[in-house]
């Protein structure tokens, strides 16, 4: 029987709002008013620490999916997500009142277990397949359009750092208070209702007990992977055997995910893991406030498109093509167009990416929306080749910070993107097609 169209918009906007905020608390760092007079070494710490818990945070996600899955139902499930948003409030809530030398970089880790709780909860609450009552549910691509959209929204804020950096200079770090209180608040209360609608028993997700922890190794893999490889090539960016090296090791470990995880649903994992390089080769630091709507709507768009017109090697060559393009964008000297529409291509390529793979089990999808978040060692690179040895440079010297004028990250990204294709290629051949029954 049909969800009555009033229940279905209700629980598809508590998935968008749950996964957008799980992802602003994973990928933005903690800060508020009073943090921008913190001391350099405190806001140094939090800063050194953001991928280590933005790492956590994912891994806690996964996690979460596959235990709520595989040992309750929706109850749990949302119950998980409501913990984490109780957790989210009340970490900014005291965070607002706390005295200047409150450690920022445990706040930070505070908040991104919060996050990993309602991403990974709220996750598979909407993407299950036992509480589905029709073929499809718009929870899904709702839930998918607020994680994706976490991330773009999180460049529309200003940089912690000036364009010139004097290491004898307190950092510039802007007091934001992100994601706002009254946005947690709002995203508590309507999780809140969704948990309270949902009856107190209810059996587990039979595809997932199958699978209780298969997930939680294949993330913890992929996630080590790519911060050991961002950390490495984040000091030595410029080395082209550490380059090769540690994205040949990314693509490989991208692989072996793959292989670990039933049928085909490591296709979900190549495809998160070869997007999230291209999206930082091209991806700007800094998209103005007023495009995010534009932004929701061309990734809203891909995902309808995947969803109707579902191909994985077109998704693969397309994340292809686009790290190809961050190359020739760079090209002109003064990309600024250029840069901008990679930036549209990014976004409708991510919606399809997420839409056109619909993988058997819900916590997989969790696994490789949580692999966006996680800094890509292309990232490192292109940070390399923004700033350089500036972190190192000797005290009271200033050093330049500038963005697209390297080729290196564009290459980097596409070496990647080619690995996780041929893997994928090996995937589809090895494995047989699943049905063709869709997974919310």
């Amino acid at each position: 029987m049909r969800v009555p169209r009033s229940r279905e918009a209700a629980e598809a906007g508590t998935a968008f709002l749950a996964a957008l905020i799980a992802g602003l608390s994973l990928m933005v760092p903690i800060d508020f008013a009073w943090t921008s007079r913190s001391s350099v070494l405190r806001l140094d710490l939090l800063v050194f620490s953001l991928p280590q818990a933005i790492g956590a945070g994912a891994l806690i996600a996964v996690a979460t999916a596959v235990l709520s899955s595989a040992l309750g139902g929706q109850s749990l499930r949302w119950g998980v997500a409501l913990g984490g948003a109780v957790l989210l409030f009340v970490n900014h809530l005291l965070g607002r009142h706390a005295v200047l030398g409150t450690s920022l970089a445990t706040l930070n880790f505070l908040d991104s277990i919060a996050g990993g709780l309602i991403l990974g909860g709220s996750g598979a609450g909407a993407l299950s397949r036992s509480r589905v009552e029709s073929r499809y549910s718009w929870a899904t691509p709702a839930w998918l359009l607020g994680a994706i959209c976490g991330v773009v929204a999180e460049e529309t804020l200003p940089e912690a750092h000036p364009k010139v950096v004097e290491q004898h200079f307190p950092q510039n770090w802007p007091g934001l208070d992100t994601p706002p209180l009254w946005l947690i608040a709002l995203a508590l209360l309507v999780i809140g209702l969704r948990f309270l609608r949902e009856p107190g028993a209810q059996p587990a997700e039979p595809h997932s007990i199958q699978l209780p922890i298969l997930p939680i190794i294949a993330g913890a893999l992929m996630i080590g992977v790519s911060l050991l490889g961002s950390r490495v090539l984040a000091r030595h960016g410029d080395n082209l055997p550490a380059i090769a090296v540690t994205i040949a090791a990314t693509a490989i470990a991208a692989i072996l995910v793959a292989l670990m995880l039933p049928g085909r649903d490591g296709a979900q994992v190549l495809l998160a893991v070869a997007l999230a390089g291209a999206g930082s080769a091209i991806l700007a630091t800094s998209i103005p406030g007023w495009s995010i709507p534009g932004f929701m709507v061309l990734i809203a768009l891909g995902l309808l498109a995947g969803i109707r017109w579902p191909g994985v090697r077109t998704a693969a060559v397309g994340v292809i093509g686009l790290s190809v393009y961050t190359v020739l964008a760079v090209a002109p000297g003064h990309p600024g167009v250029l840069i901008g529409l990679g930036q549209v291509l990014l976004a409708l390529l991510a919606g399809y990416c997420f839409g056109a793979v619909a993988p058997r089990h819900g916590s997989t999808r969790v696994l490789g929306i949580a692999l966006i978040y996680v800094p890509s060692p292309v990232l490192a690179v292109r940070g390399y080749t923004r700033r350089g040895h500036c972190p190192q440079s000797e005290l009271g010297k200033s050093c330049t910070i500038s963005d697209f004028t390297s080729f290196i990250p564009g290459w980097t990204a596409t070496a990647l993107a080619v690995g996780c294709a041929l893997g994928l290629w090996g995937l589809l051949r090895r494995r047989p097609e699943h049905d063709p029954v869709r997974a919310p």
